[in-house]
């Protein structure tokens, strides 16, 4: 069984083969588009450690989720031979902001950094920045006259910054009470890190159809794609702190659970619908499309849902 890049390796041996090597016709395509992408990302709840006290205070920590409509821009190029194609692709989608709510609770056990068992818990909401960015390279082929298969590899990663705002708690784990830490007691200050990146081969298809009628001349297109991606979430919390009620600036970067790395992997798919429209200039078109995309990884839980709206202008070249 072949591994997820061997698939693409494969895939891109196969099509260069079908394809003689004495092709005429080619043709470079450069193009540049920008929009508007509806963006969401969600890491469920995970276990920071496996530290415990008898179930009663399992280290954990809520759902990271935000979402926003921003702006976008990308560009490439396609390079024509005949029937064959090779692709590369580049996105930058721009900061975004969300708020998320957030809680979590931790058991710290006592030690050089902290004198006695802590547990820590804190409801707060995240104020997320984030921005991200893809690139992929393809190659295809047109099987039958507007049915073309493609495959290749892309890589996305998307950067998040996060300020708090709420309060923690903390407590002994004897104290059947409760009683307040003072020093571990307060609001949290600093911000959390979260970044997220996935990267492996995709394959998937095109189908196109030539439309004249009245203004329109041009071509619709149909394409779906699926991906096998393998994903790593990085959590930082290392800059955390908590201004106690005593004034007194407290790191929470103690214990074992101020970083944390997940891995994944998935099995992604996309669609979309575009429209390559000719002007009256030899060699330029327009274009314009929706793609929806969503990929959920198993291993983190994470969730990545897309809608991009696109515009942009394309200039053929002949050789």
């Amino acid at each position: 069984m072949f591994k997820k890049n061997q698939i693409a390796i494969f895939l891109l041996i196969l099509i260069t083969l079908i394809e003689p090597a004495n092709a005429l016709d080619l043709r470079v395509q450069p193009r540049f588009k920008t929009g508007i992408q509806f963006y969401e990302f969600e890491q469920p709840a995970f276990q920071l450690s496996a530290q415990d006290i008898e179930g009663k205070f399992p280290d954990m920590q809520s759902s990271v989720k935000f979402s926003d409509w921003l702006p976008f821009v990308s560009g490439g190029a396609t390079v024509f031979i005949d029937r064959f194609f090779v692709d590369f692709d580049a996105q930058y989608l721009f900061n975004g902001q969300a708020n998320s709510d957030f809680s979590s609770q931790s058991f710290v056990e006592g030690g050089d950094r902290l004198p006695i068992d802590a547990v820590i818990s804190q409801n707060s909401v995240l104020n997320a920045d984030f921005n991200r960015f893809e690139w992929a390279v393809s190659a295809g082929f047109e099987v039958i006259d507007n049915l073309v298969i493609f495959g290749g590899y892309k890589y996305a990663k998307i950067n998040s910054t996060s300020g708090i705002q709420g309060e923690i708690t903390s407590f002994q784990p004897s104290d059947i009470n409760r009683t307040p830490i003072s020093l571990l007691t307060g609001r949290p200050i600093g911000e959390v890190g979260l970044d997220f990146e996935y990267k492996g081969p995709f394959v998937g298809m095109n189908y196109s159809w030539r439309i004249q009628q009245g203004f329109l001349d041009g071509g619709l297109s149909f394409n779906f794609a699926a991906a096998f991606l393998d994903s790593k979430t990085r959590i930082d919390t290392s800059k955390l702190s908590v201004k106690s009620i005593t004034g007194a600036v407290v790191p929470l970067n103690i214990g074992n659970s101020h970083f944390k790395e997940l891995k994944g992997d998935s099995t992604g798919f996309s669609f979309g619908l575009g429209w390559q429209g000719l002007t009256s200039i030899e060699g330029l078109t327009y274009l314009m499309g929706v793609t929806g995309y969503h990929y959920q990884f198993e291993g983190n839980a994470t969730v990545e849902n897309r809608v991009r709206i696109d515009f942009g202008l394309a200039y053929a070249i002949d050789f």
